[in-house]
């Protein structure tokens, strides 16, 4: 840089005498050559670092018009008093174009400078701003630091026990990082704390707890106190940032809490009323029974066999899906896929519903023999909610049908009733657990909906949604999609 600006000073002094001459011999005079020193020295003090070579190229320019141009040339000596002045007046506007030359300079310069932190900010902001995981927000962080400072940045995130050392950290390094950790404080080079590492580690510390240590490898170069503040305070946005998404995590899982404590209510609040029902009346069948099975003639008899035995049935469907939801809401739920003939598996379901002695007909559609890849004891339990479903919610004599058809690579397998259909709201509503439809249809109103939730859930295990519209002329249509197995002969 020294040498630079010698020879700025050389060069603007050289360029200065040059066209001073050219002026000169044009007949110009004394005066519009010293405003070509003046400018000389303007260049000067743009174009090197710090005020000294302004007023070293003030004097310069004053000596050099002395020599070249002031009678008697060549010789520094002055006849006339008047140069004097002259030269006094030069030296003094030039020390002070070039003073304020400079502060100009630097005036633009921690402009630039001021510009640059608050644009290096802006970006850490919102990066930061658009992470979703503390992970993501020290990764972002890491990646802002090395823009910033040019050098290489390792992060130990969250505890030590489980850090991922870097290959390049050696084991009193490691020891190093602990402390940070430990001690919440910048250690390493450039600090009061084992200057004689290589490395600078600061740590990323919140109100409560130490989340990370970032390790910057400085080569044992200095860092300025500008980058040095800029760093400090995006350490700060990344802190802000995770405690901020930590508070949120919080949130969520007492949001979380309180909504399984809510289901737990509902769920114990639905049981004890929709066990009471089937229960009192297999019970108060089972007493009529025992009390007056010789009274009472075949065909009642017969009435009530099938009543216990509807509700009885309608029990065992209820706690079979009570154990599945229980099954996915603590994540045990494993499945065991299998190519499995799609017709077989509704016929099989079907043996297994209960139509309550409603008379709807159903149908089964297929058409051709289709295989599909699928746990078949939680399929059976999708297609008996399903078309429990549309036996609770339909009216006598309705028609309930099955279909299963290749689509490409799957199985498009769905079931169809002519009812009276789902409203929009309710379309948005029907696969919230406990929610429930009620449209004075027979005893549509018993059972908690757990149903439909559970398919669901079933169906995004397969790998594929449960969708619901509306059927040609009138009723509804559940539908999903399984992997097509090809039938090997």
């Amino acid at each position: 840089m020294k040498k630079r600006d010698i020879l700025w000073c050389i060069v603007s002094l050289a360029l200065s005498t040059a066209v001073a001459f050219v002026f000169s011999a044009l007949g110009f005079s004394d005066a519009n050559l010293i405003m070509i020193y003046i400018l000389g020295v303007l260049m000067v003090a743009l174009l090197t670092g710090g005020y000294v070579w302004g007023i070293i190229s003030s004097i310069l320019g004053v000596l050099t018009f002395n020599f070249f141009f002031a009678e008697p040339i060549f010789t520094f000596s002055v006849y006339n008093p008047d140069y004097l002045i002259t030269f006094v007046v030069m030296f003094a506007t030039s020390i002070t174009c070039s003073v304020l030359t400079k502060r100009v300079k630097n005036y633009a310069a921690e402009n630039a400078r001021k510009s640059y932190r608050s644009e290096l900010l802006l970006q850490a902001s919102r990066s930061l701003q658009e992470a979703s995981t503390s992970q993501e927000i020290l990764q972002k962080t890491v990646k802002q630091l090395g823009k910033l400072l040019e050098k290489k940045i390792y992060c130990l995130m969250g505890k030590p026990e489980n850090w991922k050392m870097p290959k390049e950290l050696l084991k009193e390094d490691r020891a190093t990082a602990l402390w940070c950790y430990q001690h919440g404080e910048d250690a390493g080079f450039s600090t009061d704390v084992l200057r004689e590492s290589p490395y600078m580690f600061l740590a990323v510390k919140g109100k409560q707890k130490t989340f990370a240590v970032i390790v910057v490898d400085t080569k044992k170069e200095a860092i300025g106190t500008f980058e040095r503040g800029i760093v400090g305070t995006i350490i700060h946005e990344c802190v802000f940032a995770l405690e901020k998404e930590e508070l949120l995590n919080k949130q969520r899982e007492a949001e979380m809490r309180l909504e399984k404590e809510q289901l737990r209510a509902n769920l114990l609040r639905s049981i004890s009323h929709d066990l009471r029902s089937p229960l009192t009346s297999i019970s108060g069948n089972a007493e009529n029974l025992l009390a007056n099975e010789e009274k009472l003639p075949a065909g009642r008899r017969r009435e009530i066999y099938r009543d216990i035995y509807d509700d009885s049935k309608w029990l065992i469907n209820l706690v079979e899906n009570l154990l599945s939801i229980t099954r996915i809401e603590n994540g045990n739920m494993k499945l065991d896929m299998q190519g499995e003939i799609v017709e077989e598996v509704i016929e099989e379901a079907l043996k297994h519903v209960n139509f309550r002695g409603k008379d709807q007909s159903v149908r089964i559609e297929c058409d051709e023999i289709l295989m599909a890849k699928m746990d078949l004891k939680l399929m059976l339990q999708v297609i008996i909610n399903l078309v429990d479903n549309a036996v609770k919610y339909t009216p006598k004599n309705a028609e309930i049908m099955i279909k299963a058809e290749a689509e490409g690579e799957k199985v498009i397998l769905s079931v169809r009733d002519n009812g009276t259909g789902l409203t929009p709201e309710q379309k948005e509503k029907v696969f919230d657990m406990y929610y429930t439809v009620n449209r004075g249809i027979g005893d549509a109103r018993r059972g908690m909906g757990l149903g439909l939730p559970l398919c669901q859930a079933i169906v995004k295990a397969h790998g594929s949604r449960l969708e619901v519209c509306d059927n040609t002329p009138k009723g509804t249509v559940f539908k999903f999609a399984l992997s097509k197995e090809e039938i090997l002969l």
